[in-house]
Parts: structure tokens; C-alpha cells; sequence
């Protein structure tokens, strides 16, 4: 829009529409004359149209790490597991909301001190309902997201033929950790722990692929892990079977 007059930056900020039009306006000529935009591919552009106009979206992965049949979980379980996660969330919030912001001193790293959150859920293996509370929520969002793509690196590291007790000990450390930390986490998430979450639940679902008995004790841990981050947060695909 045109507009008659020098901006005026030194009055502070501007008193009426053509003082801010006249700022804008300066702004725009500082600007250079041409902008270069990344090229578009446009094969892959029409893929996407296409898919998206035909209602094919693909879930990717999901169906290539669907469970065997001794690790597929039973309806009925992950329903009531859900539940119980939700009233979790619920009483932690409560707790959250009566109790002192401060935590004790000493008791836990300072919640900026994100280094030494990542040492404390390397060293422990039982997250503690104290530390859990001892976090703000960004804080917490952080260290579910280091915890997420731990569990999605594990996926691909993981195989039926490395499942000592150290491995299957890593796995329970891991799946602890997303628990207590999805059971704090604020509602609703950003976009990066969304993403982190479901990157987690490929690893825990190519893990739990691999598996080769139902009396491999680390389906109880992945599955639990699957059903908070897929029918909780809705970030996976359930593959639970009716009983």
C-alpha cells in the first residue's frame, strides 16, 4: 500500500497505520530484488498428489513389522492397559499441580542440566516416580525424545541371535523410561516428540519381530511400549488381535 511520508524508527513504536506502513514499506526495499527457491521434483510432487488424492496414505512400515503371532498382544490388554495409562497421567497431574515446583536440592540434575538427565536414565534402571516429577515439561519432552531414538536405534541393532540378558536388561531400561516419561509428558505433544515417538515405535516393533518365543521376556516390555505410543499417542498402527 502506498504511503506518503519517511518511516520514523527513533519515536518508538508506531502510533497508527501509516507510520507502521511506512516502516514495512522501508523494510521491502532492503530486500533483494530476486529469491531463489529449491527446485521441485516434480515426479515426486505428482506421487504425493496422487496418493494423497486417491486416499492411499501409507503408514510406512507398519505392515513389514507386524508381530509374529506369539508376540501379537490381545485386544482386551491393550485396552486395559490404555485405560490404566490414562488415569496415570491424570493422578501425576494432580500430583504435579498440589505439590512444590522446587524438588529437593541435590536430588536431581537442575532441569536445564539436560546432560545430566541423560546420564541419570543411562545409570537407572527403575525411573523413580520423584524424578519423574522432579521434571518440567520441557525437560521432559526433551529426554522422551533421547529416549525414543534410543529405542528406534535399538530396532536395527537388535536380532534373535544377540538376546543375551545385557540385551533384554537394555530393552526393560529403555520401555521403563518411555513409560514414565510418556505418563508426565504435556498434551498435546509438538511435532518433534510426535515424531520421536513414532521413530521409537518402529524400533520397539522391529525388536519385538525378531523375536522367536513367546517366552522371550522382552515381549511383555515391547508391547507395552506399543500400546502407549501406538493407541495412546496414536502414533503407530495397532496390531492387537481379538480374544
Amino acid at each position: 500500500l502506498a504511503v506518503d511520508g519517511l518511516h520514523d524508527f527513533d519515536s518508538g513504536p508506531p502510533m497508527d497505520g501509516s507510520e507502521y506502513l511506512r516502516r514495512v514499506a522501508y523494510e521491502a526495499r532492503q530486500m533483494p530484488n530476486v529469491m531463489r527457491a529449491q527446485v521441485i521434483d516434480e515426479r515426486a510432487y505428482t506421487s504425493v498428489t496422487e496418493s494423497v488424492n486417491t486416499h492411499t496414505v501409507v503408514r510406512d512400515d507398519e505392515a513389514d513389522l507386524a508381530p509374529p503371532i506369539w508376540a501379537t498382544p490381545q485386544r482386551e490388554w491393550t485396552r486395559r492397559t490404555v485405560g490404566d495409562f490414562s488415569d496415570l497421567r491424570v493422578r501425576i497431574a494432580r500430583t504435579l499441580a498440589m505439590r512444590d515446583s522446587a524438588h529437593e536440592s541435590g536430588a536431581y540434575p537442575a532441569n536445564h542440566d539436560r546432560r545430566g538427565w541423560q546420564t541419570l536414565c543411562e545409570s537407572e534402571h527403575h525411573p523413580l516416580l520423584s524424578a519423574v516429577l522432579a521434571l518440567d515439561a520441557v525437560t521432559c519432552a526433551y529426554l522422551l525424545r533421547y529416549v525414543s531414538s534410543k529405542l528406534h536405534k535399538f530396532g536395527y541393532e537388535y536380532s534373535a541371535s544377540n538376546a543375551d540378558t545385557d540385551i533384554v536388561n537394555e530393552i526393560t531400561r529403555l520401555t521403563r523410561w518411555f513409560f514414565a516419561l510418556s505418563a508426565r509428558v504435556d498434551l498435546p505433544l509438538d511435532a518433534d516428540t510426535s515424531a520421536s515417538i513414532r521413530s521409537a515405535m518402529k524400533g520397539a516393533a522391529r525388536t519385538r519381530m525378531f523375536t522367536t518365543s513367546e517366552h522371550d521376556p522382552a515381549i511383555p516390555h515391547l508391547n507395552l511400549a506399543l500400546a502407549i505410543g501406538g493407541d495412546y499417542f496414536k502414533q503407530w498402527k495397532s496390531s492387537a488381535i481379538a480374544e
